[in-house]
């Protein structure tokens, strides 16, 4: 059965899909007096059939071009539609009227305005724990750690894997635009897409329904819109296939050629405004992550940047809801380019943490990565002020020892929270998570930050003195003025895995001085995110140090003061 009904390539002849002729727009008169105008977007409405082996997408009604809107205040909204064509002919329809009840809200994730090192959702703190959920299948999580392949069953392997991930305690993910995914626009000999005339509408109806199914179970997706293979001559090489490229009848001759050639630069601003026509109104979006390892791309040096530049103030100006823009880079921090990440419109930073872990070599850290990239003295990103946060990480982007794999993916949460991440790191191995169970780490973490707030000025990453007499250990806490998050960790465990060892008689040194009072201490089990035991202490004042209970591998904590 075909994708695509014949009416639909009847009418990408005469008109493309990125709604120029006519361009339709909805005005809408909010009970504030505000106006707020929304650009509308070619649809051709789809219905879903699940194969066993793979999703169809199959029309269900003629194309249409749509608005999308929300009501953000309760109250009586005006709308009025209108429509322009190229020869001058304009028509415009009042319509009926939207009454609104309830409680002024937005659902967006936007930068928080009082501490833009996090992220909020209408005023309320929000740290996201989750995973990357990248594709529907993985080829090399096939290959490198013997999971079995998904069947690619588009938007309804999606609810399915967000379906459990909700119900771990997760409540983010990463999701990628590919030609092989949710793509919109690639070449045009290939199933459903239009090359540089028109978009895919099946894509567009499949993320769509992977959106509002992540917003029913009140998760939000970093949606990542471009990966670096589209403009790859090297890494996970997709120039080939790019509409942009002259062998395709582009505008470019060479993938660099994707950054600077204004023909190419038109091209991506007419899919960027069909992109936020269609999304920039729907809550489960995040954010707008421009490219996947974007250093792995032919994008070098002042073009790269200037790209940045344009293409982030760009979708600032097109997305009236105030989400923010991202790129990310691959490796580990002290590849992110200062020239980028310092972009004023570039809202938040996204970033690999992986170790490049073997058996036969002493591995680094996961923890010194992680908190590195906040606090290495010369290269870590604290100083820009935005929020951070890892979108893959874990021993290595290949093969690496499974011990090695497997403790990081305990590991990890923790640290990020201590080290002042602005949401959990994110494993890309989401098929070695499912098909093994190792859902706890979420809940853990999502147990452990309920009814936390990071949030303030005073607030802060503090690297603790932590000794026991058998193990060296590794120890952070986020600490503000009467509350701090800790966590303290076996550092040899946390480098190679396997068998967790037992930590008796350790101390953790919180400071030399602190304030005279009464304080809970509360010990959390980490690999559950269970509370153990709570007391209550009069601290006399001085220095203040803590003894945890007996633990293996890794234990989390917090002091509350009364």
């Amino acid at each position: 059965t075909p994708l695509y009904s014949s009416a639909a390539s009847d009418v990408y002849k005469r008109q493309d899909s990125f709604n120029d002729d006519p361009h339709v727009a909805l005005r809408i008169a909010e009970p504030d007096g505000a106006i707020r105008e929304v650009e509308g977007f070619l649809r051709e409405p789809m219905a879903a059939h699940d194969r066993g082996d793979r999703e169809d997408f199959r029309a269900t009604a003629a194309l249409r071009v749509a608005c999308r809107y929300r009501p953000r205040m309760p109250g009586v909204h005006q709308l009025t539609l209108s429509a322009r064509w190229r020869d001058g002919r304009t028509a415009e329809v009042r319509l009926p009227d939207v009454v609104a009840a309830g409680f002024a809200a937005t659902g967006i994730v936007r930068v928080d305005p009082g501490d833009s090192r996090f992220f909020s959702i209408d005023g309320r703190f929000w740290w996201p724990v989750g995973l990357n959920l990248h594709n529907t299948y993985d080829i090399r999580s096939r290959d490198v750690n013997a999971t079995r392949l998904t069947p690619a069953r588009g938007s309804l392997t999606y609810a399915a894997i967000i379906d459990r991930l909700a119900a771990a305690g997760g409540d983010a993910t990463e999701v990628w635009m590919s030609s092989w995914n949710l793509g919109l626009a690639w070449r045009g000999d290939w199933p459903g897409f239009q090359g540089l005339h028109g978009l895919n509408l099946a894509n567009g109806e499949r993320l769509d329904a992977v959106l509002d199914h992540a917003l029913l179970r009140g998760v939000r997706v970093n949606l990542v819109l471009n990966n670096h293979g589209q403009a790859s001559p090297k890494a996970d090489r997709e120039w080939k296939d790019n509409p942009l490229n002259a062998m395709n009848g582009g505008p470019c001759s060479d993938p660099a050629d994707v950054f600077t050639s204004p023909a190419a630069l038109d091209f991506q601003d007419r899919v960027r405004r069909y992109i936020v026509a269609r999304y920039a109104d729907h809550p489960a979006v995040w954010g707008w992550k421009l490219w996947s390892e974007v250093d792995l791309t032919a994008g070098k040096g002042e073009p790269l940047v200037r790209w940045h530049e344009q293409a982030a103030k760009r979708w600032r100006q097109l997305d009236p809801s105030g989400r923010a823009v991202t790129t990310h880079w691959a490796g580990d921090y002290r590849r992110v380019d200062p020239a980028i990440a310092a972009l004023p419109d570039l809202g938040y930073l996204c970033l690999d943490a992986y170790r490049r872990a073997r058996a036969e070599q002493d591995p680094i850290p996961l923890v010194d990565i992680l908190a590195g990239s906040l606090h290495d003295p010369t290269r870590g990103l604290l100083r820009f002020a935005k929020p951070v946060i890892v979108t893959e990480f874990g021993a290595s982007s290949g093969e690496s020892p499974a011990d090695f794999r497997a403790v990081d993916h305990l590991i990890g949460g923790w640290t990020g929270l201590v080290s002042g991440h602005a949401a959990a790191p994110m494993l890309w191995w989401w098929e070695w998570v499912d098909q093994g169970g190792r859902w706890a780490p979420y809940g853990a973490v999502r147990r452990f930050i309920a009814g936390e707030d990071m949030r303030g000025s005073d607030a802060s990453s503090v690297a603790l003195v932590s000794e026991s007499p058998d193990q060296r250990l590794w120890c952070r806490a986020w600490i503000r003025p009467g509350r701090a998050l800790g966590y303290v960790l076996a550092s040899g465990w946390g480098a190679r895995g396997g068998e967790p060892p037992l930590v008796a008689g350790a101390t953790i040194r919180i400071a030399d001085v602190v304030e005279a009072g009464r304080l809970d201490i509360q010990w959390w089990d980490a690999d559950q995110g269970v509370m153990l035991s709570v007391s209550e202490v009069a601290h006399p004042g001085g220095a203040f140090v803590l003894q945890p209970p007996a633990f293996r591998g890794h234990l989390v904590w917090k002091v509350l003061r009364h």
